[in-house]
Parts: C-alpha cells; sequence; structure tokens
C-alpha cells in the first residue's frame, strides 16, 4: 500500500475484461486511511496477515508493526464493505501455538475468516524450517479440542482445506504446504513488481515478463510467453532439502 498510484493501478485492473475477481493482501497497517478510497477504486476483498493478537508477539513478529492499527484498518475495511476478509496465520512452533484458539474467536467476532498456514522458510533455509514448523495435523488437533469440526468442500479454487465450526457457522482453512503439501494441485503464480513471473515459493526460478512486454505490443506474444512460463512451473518445492535456501523472501515476492 505504499506503492504511489495505488489506487488508479487497481481502478485499471478492474476495469480490464476478464477480471472477475480483485482482492489485495496486505498487513493493514495503512488501510484505516485508505479503504473507502481503494473500494470506490474497484477493489472487491482482502487477504490479511496476522500471526499474533498480542501486541509485543506482533511487534516482534513483525519487526516494529503497530497491532492497533492494524485491528482498526480491519474494521475501516469492513465498514466499507471490503469483504469478505481472509485472516492469514502462519502458525510458528514456540512462538504463537497458544493463539490458535484465541485467533478463532477473534475471527467470530469481528466476522471474517480464518486459514491457518504451516510456516514455510522462504527467504531463510531448512535450520528455520525445523525449529519452526507446526504440521497442520497438529493444528487441527487443537482446534477440534475447542470446537466440532466438520469437513466442508467447494470453499475456492486456492490449496486451502476447509472445516466447518457449525455452533458459529464459521469456515475455517488449513494449509498444510510442508506436511502435506499439494505441488501436484498447487494452480499459483506471482507477477512481482519488477516484471518476473515467479513459478513456485519453493524455488528461485523467474521468467521475464517485463521484457517481453517492453518489447512488444502484440498481446498474443505475451499471452504465449505466459502459457511457456507455466509449462516451466516445478513439480515439486524443495523446502525441506538438506540446507537449502532462498535468497528471495516474501516482501521480494509481493507477499
Amino acid at each position: 500500500m505504499v506503492r504511489r498510484g495505488l489506487s488508479k493501478l487497481i481502478r485499471t485492473v478492474s476495469q480490464y475484461p476478464g477480471i472477475e475477481d480483485l482482492s489485495m493482501t496486505t498487513n493493514m497497517l495503512l488501510m484505516e486511511s485508505c479503504a473507502t478510497e481503494l473500494k470506490k477504486a474497484g477493489l472487491q476483498r482482502l487477504n490479511v496477515s496476522l500471526d499474533s493478537l498480542q501486541p509485543d508477539r506482533f511487534r516482534r513478529i513483525t519487526g516494529g508493526g503497530d497491532l492497533a492499527r492494524v485491528i482498526r484498518g480491519i474494521d475501516a475495511a469492513l465498514e466499507v464493505g471490503l469483504m469478505p476478509i481472509k485472516i492469514n496465520m502462519v502458525v510458528m512452533k514456540d512462538v504463537n501455538i497458544d493463539e490458535i484458539i484465541p485467533m478463532i474467536y477473534f475471527c467470530i467476532e469481528k466476522g471474517v475468516s480464518l486459514r491457518m498456514i504451516e510456516y514455510m522458510p522462504v527467504g531463510s533455509d531448512s535450520k528455520n524450517l525445523q525449529k519452526k514448523h507446526f504440521p497442520i495435523s497438529e493444528i487441527r488437533k487443537l482446534v477440534a479440542k475447542e470446537f466440532e469440526l466438520e469437513e466442508a468442500g467447494g470453499r475456492g479454487p486456492g490449496p486451502a482445506k476447509y472445516h466447518m465450526i457449525r455452533k458459529h457457522e464459521f469456515f475455517i482453512g488449513f494449509i498444510a504446504a510442508i506436511s502435506q503439501h499439494f505441488c501436484e494441485s498447487c494452480n499459483r503464480v506471482r507477477l512481482t513488481a519488477n516484471g518476473m513471473l515467479h513459478l513456485c515459493l519453493g524455488h528461485e526460478n523467474q521468467v521475464n515478463l517485463r521484457n517481453v512486454i517492453r518489447t512488444t505490443q502484440d498481446d498474443d506474444l505475451l499471452k504465449e510467453a505466459i502459457l511457456s512460463a507455466i509449462q516451466k512451473k516445478p513439480f515439486g518445492h524443495k523446502f525441506v532439502e538438506e540446507d537449502s535456501k532462498m535468497s528471495i523472501g516474501m516482501s521480494g515476492l509481493g507477499g
């Protein structure tokens, strides 16, 4: 949201033929003052990165983030109708496991959905994976001690497997990127701000679309380049490989 002219970009993209779903992933720090403008520009919904509801812990995890501003941003987005809002919580061993249940109650109270994600060492190495990884199977067990879970299908094209807490009519998604990886069905790529098409969070391989865009105005050639790039998408990530390391962090990939 620090990008100059963000609302203009959103307005342009929202008016492009074939765009049916326009969402944004954000840490919400700047949302309070921008929610109305972004909604008017054509933004429809939000994914919010939120790993803790404890101010001091949140500050440590984010490197100085202000939890109160984030929550005010969530409230502002809900008020203007930027919905649905999905909260993404990365669950980390010895960091925030004790907040799994409080996060669920927070999301129920706010009327937002929740996805719990296994820690992935993007921009780090396999040693961090061993220190912080807490499998989805264990996360689900902790949730099941507090709530009665019922499997739910058909909740979108993404990697999350959803369960319903019937008592609250609340859906919670579990993303097992490591312990039960979904590489064979992954349908995600990322176009970075500098025009690189990044094909997998667990690999550094990228395809340079910026050069294609700058050297031709032929949409068919661009489409051909994108389809060719998709064919190079890896069959699986390498997070669990010994001494694996990515030089590109999530912030450099748009997440």
